[in-house]
């Protein structure tokens, strides 16, 4: 297939370009655009590219995703990032020469993509929105950031820890928003409107959710689930087996009321008060080539 390729070399495994292009090349690809994560995406889905290439992070897929919508050009993607909360939704775990050599013969499988809208315009998501635990962490990793250079497993203990550390100091809030015009109020600790299974370092959040299914789920936590958080984060620093059930819902549209600040993906939004924001989901927004099942 002719691909374009967008490349992140310094994401999470920092795999070379030559490397990948050895890869992608060995099993009977042709290459024929390299886009930096950098630089102006829109130019991936440019004839005659028969497919686009995502090697990176999940900033880098988001990318990906936003600059292909309605060009009918497929995705593939090859989870080099920290978190792959993207690439973990989808199924796509196997290794990255298994995953190149069945593009040949892969399954297009959609893509949903969320649209956040504000009083300063839309913005597009891939993993979820979201405010309260998540957004405190990603505001303090942005006042003290991680260590940059780590092999992936320990940014995420490191990224897990710095969770632990905020979970007792935050305090819950009241939130008021709506799910298909069904309003909801309540204090909590964090309120997230996913398209994928997982934020952030990997949290599990909403292990029953779909990016396919044309549909949003909600998750809420409240004062009485800090405990199960505490204990998820604890689990996972043990390299133990976790599994976190918190409230959910699934929508199609969802409203929030006065938000303050939110995580867009790994982007944080902060809004006036007063703010009202909408976002819902456009199903199928691109296909994914994903494995044939066995």
């Amino acid at each position: 297939m002719r691909i374009a390729l967008i490349h992140n070399s310094v994401s999470g495994r920092r795999v070379a370009l030559e490397t990948l292009r050895t890869l992608i090349e060995g099993e009977g690809h042709e290459i024929i655009r390299v886009v930096d994560h950098t630089a102006d995406a829109s130019q991936l889905a440019a004839s005659p590219a028969e497919l686009v290439v995502a090697a990176g992070g999940d900033g880098t897929v988001g990318d990906a995703v936003r600059a292909i919508v309605g060009r009918g050009v497929p995705l593939a993607v090859l989870p080099l990032g920290t978190a792959n909360n993207i690439a973990f939704t989808l199924g796509l775990t196997q290794p990255l020469e298994q995953l190149a050599r069945s593009w040949h013969g892969g399954l297009a499988r959609p893509l949903d993509i969320g649209e956040l809208q504000t009083p300063d315009g839309p913005r597009q998501f891939v993993e979820g929105v979201g405010g309260g635990l998540v957004e405190a962490c990603m505001a303090s990793f942005r006042r003290q950031p991680l260590h940059r250079g780590e092999p992936p497993p320990w940014q995420l203990v490191r990224a897990l820890r710095r969770y632990l550390q905020t979970l007792p100091r935050l305090q819950t809030r009241r939130w008021w928003y709506s799910v298909d015009g069904e309003p909801r109020t309540g204090d909590y600790l964090l309120v997230e409107v996913m398209n994928a299974r997982a934020v952030g370092p990997n949290l599990e959040l909403a292990p029953d959710a779909s990016a396919s299914d044309g549909l949003l789920t909600v998750v809420t936590a409240s004062e009485s689930d800090r405990p199960a958080l505490a204990a998820y984060f604890k689990d996972r620093l043990a390299g133990r087996d976790a599994v976190l059930r918190l409230a959910t819902e699934t929508a199609r549209a969802v409203e929030m009321h006065d938000p303050h600040t939110l995580h867009v993906d790994d982007e944080l939004v902060r809004l006036s008060a007063g703010s009202q924001v909408s976002m819902r989901v456009h199903a199928g927004a691109v296909n994914v080539l994903v494995p044939p099942r066995s």
